[in-house]
């Protein structure tokens, strides 16, 4: 294959036809200059220069010039300061608190007495005491149990095991009270219920020589009525165990009885109580009806 010159110059003139890629040096001249760029177009130029620095402060802020301390010596003290060491103590002292002429110190905090590891009661000054019943004062109350059962209580871990103690409480001149408390042993039982007995008292009504009911009267508590009706001297109580019980230690010495209805011990003894507190003087009465009359 034989090639000619006009094949050369054909092949030429097409290189010469295709565009180049830009040289650095073209884009370099593209670029427009700061003086071509438009006015809304700042070039952002960041210059930074040192200031240079010196000791002069800016007049704007104030020199703080330290003064020099000069120790004064007490002559050279000026006159307007100078106080007298007398008067000083005099506006220092204190008032002395005035004491009570009763006052005495607690034998605790004397020397003798007073002991530095001694720790106060967990409850002192804290728990209230409590106040006494106005219903009665402290008298020789006399105790009897009525009744001691065990009771049995079923819950989901088992069976638990306690006693219940009935007890009646009376001062044989007029009052009377009874209580049902329960415990694991059988004298807290009672313990307890004495102490709630002696909270809830009774007055009773006794009349004549005999110490003896006023009237007639049926004591009720649920199923259980006792009759009580007044006896002569010398006919002694006649009555149940419980109701026996309840009658002497309320101060009654004759009395006749008769149960009428359940013979449940804490029934009965509910009972006779409410036959008797329900009773009335005759001197009761006349108040009343001196009372109605007005």
């Amino acid at each position: 294959m034989t090639i000619n010159k006009f094949d050369i110059q054909f092949f030429a003139e097409e290189d010469t036809n295709v565009e180049a890629p830009a040289t650095t040096e073209e884009v370099v001249e593209e670029t427009p200059t700061p003086e071509e760029a438009p006015a809304s177009e700042e070039p952002k130029v960041e210059e930074t220069k040192e200031e240079p620095k010196t000791d002069e402060a800016p007049a704007s802020e104030e020199v703080k010039v330290e003064e020099p301390k000069v120790e004064t010596t007490p002559e050279e003290a000026p006159a307007s300061e100078e106080t007298t060491t007398e008067e000083v103590v005099e506006e220092a002292k204190p008032a002395k608190p005035s004491t009570p002429a009763n006052f005495q110190v607690d034998e605790k905090m004397m020397p003798g007495n007073f002991n530095p590891f001694e720790r106060p009661s967990r409850f002192q000054n804290k728990r209230p005491q409590r106040k006494p019943n106005p219903r009665f004062k402290e008298t020789n109350f006399e105790e009897k149990v009525i009744e001691i059962k065990r009771v049995i209580k079923v819950t989901k871990g088992g069976r638990q095991f306690r006693f219940s103690a009935l007890v009646v409480v009376g001062d044989r001149n007029g009052k009377i009270g009874y209580a049902v408390a329960k415990h694991i042993e059988v004298p807290e039982a009672i313990k307890a219920a004495i102490r709630q007995a002696k909270r809830n008292l009774y007055q009773v009504s006794i009349v004549g020589k005999a110490a003896t009911v006023p009237h007639e009267a049926i004591g009720k508590s649920t199923s259980s009525r006792i009759m009580l009706k007044p006896a002569a001297e010398g006919k002694g109580i006649i009555a149940s165990d419980k109701v026996r019980a309840v009658c002497e230690l309320a101060g009654i010495r004759n009395i006749y009885s008769k149960s009428l209805g359940s013979n449940n011990p804490q029934n009965v003894v509910i009972a006779t109580i409410n036959g008797l507190v329900n009773m009335k003087t005759k001197e009761q009465f006349m108040s009343l009806r001196d009372k109605t009359e007005l």
